[in-house]
C-alpha cells in the first residue's frame, strides 16, 4: 500500500484537520520529509495506528488518552490508501484507492465505522470496513522512534506471540520496546539462502551485502561466505556501523516475514516511518544512511521527521524520487464499466463449487435464446432491478446455507433455487437439459467442453448424494453433443462412468477421438480390469486446467486397500506419474484408520492426496458420533502422521491437520505441539500465535 490521505478528529495535539500526500498526476513524492516537533510525533502514531489490526491496539504499553484532546469524545480517524495487488490480493480492479473509517475510545479499543458514518473520504475510491484480522502484506508499515534497543538472544521467529504485528509500530509508542536481534535472523537468511538455496533469503543477503559496503563501507563477505562465527564478525563492526544497520534489518525481517513468497520482498510496496533518525548517534552518516535506504527498498513509501540542521545533510537527489500509482483511474473506470449492467436482467447465481455449473450454462442458452440478458453471480450477488434470479446451491455445508439464507432475504418469492444443496429431486425442465450449454458464461473455459456422458452410481456409499439424486447409471449424452465441432479437451462430471456398461467402448472412443479428458469425480476401481486400465492410459487423463497430465482416484475408508494395491499395479503408475486420492475424512473412520490410508498411500508409485471434509447431505446419514475417533495411541499416532510427506499438495493435508488439531483440544483441552509446528510450517506463519491463544479456534484469547 501507499498512504494517501488521513482526516482526524479530537487529536490532543493536531486537534481536527487533514494530512494528505502531495501528489501529481499518476505519482507521490517517495520521501516527505516532516519537521521534529511533538505534534509529528502525534501524526505518525494515528497514521500507524489507523492502518493496524484492531484487536493488537490496545495490548500497546502507552497511555492512550495522551492522544485525545476531549477525554470523553472518540478519536475519530479516516484514511485513504493506494491498493496493490502485491500487497491487497489480486482482483478486476487491482490499482484503487481504497478508504476505511474507525473510532477510537481511550483504552485503545477500536470500531469500524460504515461508510455513512464518514464523512471526508474521496468519492473516487471504495470504502472497506476496517477488519478485526489482517494479513500481514496488507496494510503494510513500519515506524521507528528515536531509539534502536535491539534482541540480544531473547527474539522470536516462530510467531507465537499472537499480537506480534505490534513489533512493526510500537517504538512509536515505547521507544525501549526491542528490534529484531541482528545477528540471529542474518544466520536465519543465511541457513536458508546459502545453504538451502532459497531465493528470498539470498536475495536480501546478496542486496543488503552490497549496499552496506557500497554506503557504509562495511565488510559483508561473511553474509556469503562460510559461516564460522557471525555474532564475532558482528560484534567486530563499529558502534556507529552497528547502529546504521539495526533498524535495516529490523526492514528486511519484517519484509521477509510478511512476503514469503515474494522472490525479491525488499521489492515490495509500503509505508515506512522514521521519527528523528537523526538522535540516535548517525547524523554524521545520515546521508549515506538516506541512500542505502533509498536503494535497498526501491517500491517504499517513507515518512521521516528530521531537526533543520539534519535536513541540511538529506541528500538532494533522493528528495526528487517518485511512485507511480499505476492506473488507479483506469481502475476505477473499470470498476464503474463492472457495475453497469443490461435492464432487468436475468440472473444467474452460483453460490459454491469450483467448476463452472452446467445447470446454470442451460438456462443461460434457454433465457438467451428468449432475447433475454443474462449476468452471472456468485455467493451473494445483489441487483435491484432483474427479470429472474436463479440460484444454484451444491452443498448443504453452513457458508453455502448462509449465502441461501441472504439470497432469499434479498429477493424474497423472486428467487428460484435448485441444485443438491437445496433440493435433491428438484430437476431442470426438460426442454432446457435438452439444451446445449452457453459456454459464454463461463469464458474462462476456453477449448474446454463440460458435461455428462452417463449419470449414476449402483453403490449405495452412505456420504453420497448421488444414489438418491441420479439412481441406476445410464447414458445421457455422447460425444459428438458434448463436445461440438472443435473441442478436444472434456471435463467429464459423470458420477461413475467405470460402473456403465458400456464405458469400455466409451474408454475406446475417447482414444481413438485423441481426446484429453479430465476425470473430476473420480475412477472407481471397483470397476477396473486390465483392459480399462490399460486404456486409461492410453488416454490424456488430465487436470482441471489440462496443464498436466492427472489421475484422479477415491480413498474415503479402508476397507479395500488390497484390491486397491492390486488394481493400482494394473495402471503401470510410476513415481513420475501424478495421482491423485481424495480422501473424504470426518465420517467414519478413525485416525488410526486416516493414518493407515494415508500411510498406504505414501508407497504406492507416483500417488498424493487431496483431503475432502465430509459434507452432509440433506437425505443422508448423519455422522456416526459414537465412533472413538481417538485411542490410547493418539500422539504416536499424530507424530507417524506429520512423517508422512507427499511429494506435492501438502497444502491439501494441511486442511486435514487444522481439523485433526482442533478436534484433539476439544477432546483433550490442549494442542499437540508437533501438529501446531506443521501445519504453520510453510504457510500463514503470521496466525501461529492468535491459533494457539485460542487453543485451535475453540476459546477467546
Amino acid at each position: 500500500m501507499y498512504f494517501v490521505r488521513l482526516h482526524y478528529q479530537n487529536a490532543k495535539l493536531n486537534k481536527n484537520g487533514q494530512f494528505e500526500v502531495k501528489s501529481k498526476t499518476g505519482s507521490i513524492p517517495k520521501w516527505t520529509i516532516f519537521p521534529a516537533e511533538r505534534k509529528t510525533l502525534e501524526l505518525f502514531r494515528l497514521i500507524a495506528l489507523s492502518t493496524a489490526a484492531p484487536q493488537c491496539i490496545p495490548k500497546l504499553d502507552f497511555p492512550f488518552e495522551r492522544l485525545f484532546h476531549r477525554a470523553y469524545t472518540p478519536l475519530h480517524l479516516e484514511f485513504e490508501i493506494f491498493h496493490h495487488p502485491e500487497t491487497e490480493g489480486k482482483s478486476s480492479h487491482q490499482h484503487l484507492i481504497v478508504g476505511s473509517c474507525l473510532e477510537m475510545v481511550p483504552d485503545g479499543t477500536i470500531r469500524g465505522l460504515v461508510q455513512g458514518e464518514c464523512g471526508y473520504l474521496s468519492a473516487s475510491g471504495i470504502y472497506r470496513k476496517i477488519r478485526s484480522f489482517q494479513n500481514p502484506a496488507k496494510h503494510f508499515l513500519l515506524a521507528y522512534s528515536a531509539r534502536f534497543p535491539v534482541h540480544d538472544g531473547t527474539d522470536d521467529f516462530n510467531f507465537t506471540n499472537p499480537y506480534f504485528p505490534l513489533a512493526r509500530f510500537c517504538s512509536l509508542f515505547d521507544p525501549y520496546q526491542k528490534l529484531t536481534d541482528p545477528v540471529a535472523f542474518l544466520e536465519i537468511l543465511y541457513h536458508r539462502g546459502v545453504k538451502f538455496k532459497r531465493f528470498a533469503s539470498l536475495s536480501i543477503l546478496k542486496t543488503l551485502g552490497d549496499l552496506l559496503k557500497t554506503h557504509l563501507n562495511v565488510d559483508t563477505n561473511v553474509f556469503l561466505g562460510p559461516l564460522y562465527d557471525l555474532k564475532r564478525t558482528w560484534q567486530r563492526q563499529s558502534r556507529r556501523q552497528l547502529r546504521m544497520m539495526l533498524a535495516l534489518i529490523d526492514i528486511c525481517r519484517h519484509l521477509y516475514d510478511a512476503f514469503p513468497k515474494s522472490k525479491y520482498p525488499l521489492k515490495m510496496p509500503g509505508v515506512l516511518i522514521f521519527h528523528r533518525p537523526d538522535c540516535v548517534g548517525i547524523s554524521k552518516s545520515l546521508s549515506a544512511w538516506i541512500r542505502l535506504l533509498d536503494s535497498l527498498l526501491p517500491n517504499m513509501q517513507f515518512f521521516i521527521s528530521l531537526s533543520e540542521e539534519s535536513k541540511q545533510r538529506f541528500p538532494a537527489e533522493v528528495t526528487k524520487q517518485r511512485l507511480e500509482l499505476q492506473d488507479a483511474n483506469s481502475g476505477v473506470q473499470a470498476r464503474k464499466a463492472f457495475l453497469r449492467l443490461p435492464k432487468k436482467p436475468v440472473l444467474l447465481i452460483q453460490v459454491d463449487g469450483r467448476l463452472p455449473n452446467l445447470a446454470l450454462m442451460k438456462l443461460s442458452r434457454y433465457y438467451k435464446e428468449k432475447g433475454k440478458n443474462v449476468v452471472l453471480g456468485r455467493k451473494r450477488t445483489y441487483i435491484k432491478r432483474v427479470d429472474e434470479v436463479f440460484a444454484s446451491c451444491i452443498y448443504n455445508s453452513e457458508p453455502s446455507m448462509d449465502h441461501m439464507r441472504a439470497l432469499k432475504s434479498y429477493y424474497g418469492d423472486d428467487l428460484k433455487a435448485g441444485g443438491s444443496g437445496v433440493d435433491l429431486a428438484l430437476r431442470l425442465p426438460q426442454e432446457i437439459e435438452d439444451l446445449p450449454a452457453d459456454y459464454e458464461l463461463y469464458p474462462e473455459l476456453a477449448d474446454r467442453a463440460i458435461g455428462f456422458l452417463t449419470r449414476g452410481c449402483p453403490h449405495k456409499c452412505p456420504f453420497c448424494v448421488v444414489p438418491k439424486k441420479e439412481g441406476a447409471v445410464r447414458k445421457v449424452s455422447d460425444f459428438a453433443s458434448l463436445l461440438g465441432k472443435r473441442r478436444k479437451k472434456l471435463i467429464l462430471l459423470d458420477d461413475n462412468l467405470m460402473a456403465f456398461e458400456g464405458s469400455e467402448e466409451m474408454l475406446e472412443e475417447m482414444a481413438s477421438l485423441g481426446l484429453q479428458v479430465n476425470f473430476t469425480q473420480t475412477i472407481d476401481f471397483r470397476h477396473i480390469n486390465k483392459k480399462k486400465a490399460l486404456l486409461l492410459r492410453t488416454i490424456a487423463c488430465m487436470n482441471t486446467r489440462f496443464t498436466r497430465p492427472n489421475y484422479y482416484f477415491s480413498l474415503n475408508n479402508n476397507k479395500r486397500l488390497n484390491l486397491i494395491s492390486y488394481k493400482y499395479k494394473l495402471f503401470g503408475f510410476n513415481g513420475r506419474d501424478n495421482v491423485e486420492f481424495v480422501c473424504m475424512y470426518g465420517f467414519d473412520t478413525t485416525l488410526a484408520q486416516d493414518v493407515e490410508r494415508f500411510r498406504f498411500l505414501r508407497y504406492l508409485p507416483g500417488a498424493y492426496v487431496f483431503t475432502q471434509q465430509y459434507q452432509p447431505i440433506r437425505t443422508g446419514a448423519p455422522i456416526d458420533d459414537s465412533i472413538d475417533f481417538f485411542d490410547d495411541d493418539v500422539d504416536l499416532l499424530i507424530d507417524e502422521l506429520i512423517s508422512i510427506v507427499f511429494t506435492q499438495n501438502m497444502k491439501s493435508m494441511e486442511t486435514y491437520y487444522r481439523w485433526l488439531s482442533r478436534k484433539y483440544a476439544l477432546a483433550y483441552g490442549k494442542l499437540h505441539a508437533g501438529l501446531v509446528d506443521t501445519i504453520f510450517k510453510y504457510n500463514n506463519r503470521h496466525m501461529r500465535g492468535a491459533y494457539i491463544a485460542t487453543l485451535a479456534g475453540t476459546r477467546k484469547p
